[in-house]
């Protein structure tokens, strides 16, 4: 059998050389690292997405809810103590002891946001310590058939203090403050302060004509203790026992100033809050019956001044007066 010479040719040099395959793209493989590519890419828009929009919502939700939480807790506190100064003066009945958890924190969200810690304060009452809240008013008493002067200040039974304090420095609701002193619950805002539940205070007229007498009642609570503050998450527990409280009428006849002098960080809080009690009260009006100053003190050794209020009730015949201590203590729950 005769091989034609291309046939021979090939035949020679195939004994010696090997074709080799061209190599190929495995299409499946590229296939599944792009789509594991933008699998990464969905999840992680939709985790910016969480991140940036629904998780500050859902955290200014959390501390809200705490805020309103933690209001209801100290209203809770001071309704109670005023409970209780009510009922000692005409009881021969030891008062009950008061106790209120407080909530320190927000609750968080696992994995994403930690909770929103708060802080505890409480300062007692000291001598010329603020904050203090001190009344002045020039009374009369029978003494030996002829009236006698006298006047009730700071420097006898005019003078109260101290303060229960919660700080909440809110990362995504706004950051507040709520604040216990004088029998009263402030609440401090960025953007300002008010007070949610004042102290036991009423001014009225009594009679008609020439027999009619400007009337004022007032209660005034220290809170006595160890200065302490505790920060953190979770509940803190608030112990509070009545010590001591009385009522006194102090009268003058021919009428005199009545004076509140409030010296605290939150001396506009307390000025707003006389005046919203007393313009149109027993007809008074600002100028015409009462008067109130507010003056900043600097404090160049504390992080924030305080501020001193003065409020002036003219012509006060008749001062229904209650002062009140109330020893008062922080700590854990399981301590308490």
């Amino acid at each position: 059998m005769n091989l034609s010479p291309q046939q021979a040719n090939y035949c020679a040099h195939s004994t010696e050389m090997r074709i080799k395959k061209k190599q190929r793209w495995d299409d499946e493989g590229v296939a599944a690292t792009i789509g594991t590519i933008m699998t990464l890419l969905v999840f992680m828009t939709f985790l910016g997405m969480f991140t940036n929009q629904v998780l500050p919502i859902m955290m200014s939700d959390n501390e809200s809810s705490h805020m309103s939480t933690a209001i209801g807790q100290l209203t809770t506190l001071k309704s109670t103590i005023d409970i209780s100064i009510s009922n000692y003066a005409n009881s021969l009945i030891a008062p009950s002891s008061i106790f209120v958890p407080v909530t320190l924190s927000s609750p968080g969200i696992p994995v994403f946001a930690a909770s929103t810690a708060g802080i505890l304060t409480l300062t007692p009452h000291q001598i010329d310590r603020r904050p203090m809240f001190n009344v002045t008013f020039i009374y009369q008493s029978q003494a030996a058939g002829s009236p006698v002067t006298y006047t009730l200040d700071s420097s006898n039974d005019g003078g109260v203090g101290g303060s229960l304090e919660l700080n909440c420095p809110n990362r995504y609701y706004v950051e507040e403050k709520l604040i216990y002193e004088n029998g009263g619950v402030v609440l401090n805002q960025t953007d300002g302060e008010f007070i949610i539940a004042g102290p036991q205070f009423m001014v009225k007229n009594i009679g008609t004509g020439a027999t009619r007498s400007l009337v004022v009642m007032a209660t005034q609570i220290s809170l006595l203790g160890e200065n302490k503050t505790i920060g953190g998450e979770g509940s803190k527990g608030v112990n509070a026992n009545l010590q001591f409280a009385e009522s006194k009428e102090y009268e003058n006849k021919a009428g005199t100033n009545l004076t509140f002098t409030i010296v605290s960080q939150h001396g506009i809080a307390w000025a707003n809050w006389f005046d919203r009690m007393l313009n149109g009260s027993a007809n008074l009006t600002k100028g015409h019956g009462y008067n109130i100053t507010t003056e900043l003190e600097k404090m160049p050794d504390r992080l924030q001044d305080y501020y001193r209020v003065t409020v002036t009730i003219q012509n006060v015949k008749v001062f229904d007066y209650t002062r009140a201590n109330v020893n008062m203590d922080i700590g854990e729950l399981m301590n308490t």
